[in-house]
C-alpha cells in the first residue's frame, strides 16, 4: 500500500482559498482576498513542489484564482457606482453646468419686458427650458442680470420639472422688480450662472 504524501502547505493554501473567496463578496473587505489569494497560492505551490496534498493544493490555487478575480470585479463595480453617484451628485449641484447645457438642455433667454398700466408696472424675462435628452428630466437654471461693468445686479432662477423628452417650458424671471431699478434692468445683460438636472 502506498501512502500519501501530506502537507500543512497544502491545507494553509486551501483554507487562505476558502477565505479569501468568502470575503471576495464583501466590498471593502474584499481588498483582504488580494492578500490571502496571494498567499494560498503560494503555500499551494511549496505544497505541490514537494510533491504532497496535490489536490488540496491545485484546489487552494483554483480558488485562490477565483477570489482574487472576484475581488477585482467587486472592486470594479464599486467604483464604477461611486463613479456614477458622484456625476449624478454634480450634475444636481450645478458642477456639471456646461455638460448639462450640452448634452440635456437648451436654455433661450429672451428680451427683459416692461409693461406698464395707470397703477402696477409689470415686469419679466421669459425664459425656455428644452429638454434634449431622451429620458423625462428636472431642471434648475440659475440666471443673473449684469450691468455694463460685471456686476450682479440681482438673479433668479428657472424650474421645470418633470420635462419628457424634446418638450420645453417657458418660465416668467424677474417678475418683481421695482420701478426705480427698471432702467438699470434694461441695460442688463442676462447670462446663466449655473444648470442642474435631476
Amino acid at each position: 500500500m502506498v501512502e500519501k504524501k501530506t502537507s500543512g502547505f497544502g491545507t494553509a493554501g486551501l483554507v487562505l482559498g476558502i477565505i479569501a473567496i468568502v470575503f471576495s463578496f464583501i466590498p471593502i473587505i474584499s481588498y483582504i482576498s488580494f492578500v490571502l489569494g496571494g498567499l494560498s497560492i503560494f503555500l499551494s505551490i511549496i505544497s505541490l513542489l514537494k510533491k504532497a496534498s496535490k489536490g488540496v493544493a491545485i484546489v487552494g490555487i483554483v480558488l485562490s484564482i477565483i477570489a482574487i478575480f472576484m475581488a477585482n470585479a467587486m472592486h470594479e463595480g464599486v467604483k464604477t457606482a461611486v463613479n456614477d453617484m458622484s456625476n449624478s451628485i454634480d450634475t444636481m449641484t450645478g458642477v456639471k453646468t456646461d455638460d448639462v447645457l450640452k448634452d440635456y438642455l437648451d436654455v433661450k433667454i429672451g428680451d427683459f419686458e416692461v409693461d406698464t398700466d395707470e397703477y402696477i408696472t409689470n415686469t419679466k424675462l421669459i425664459v425656455t427650458l428644452k429638454n434634449k435628452s431622451s429620458e423625462k428630466k428636472s431642471f434648475d437654471v440659475k440666471i443673473e442680470a449684469v450691468d455694463k461693468d460685471g456686476n450682479r445686479i440681482d438673479s433668479d432662477t428657472a424650474y421645470a420639472s418633470d420635462l419628457n423628452a424634446g418638450q420645453s417650458q417657458k418660465i416668467e424671471l424677474f417678475t418683481l422688480v421695482t420701478s426705480d431699478k427698471i432702467k438699470t434692468y434694461k441695460k442688463a445683460k442676462f447670462k446663466i450662472v449655473e444648470a442642474s438636472m435631476y
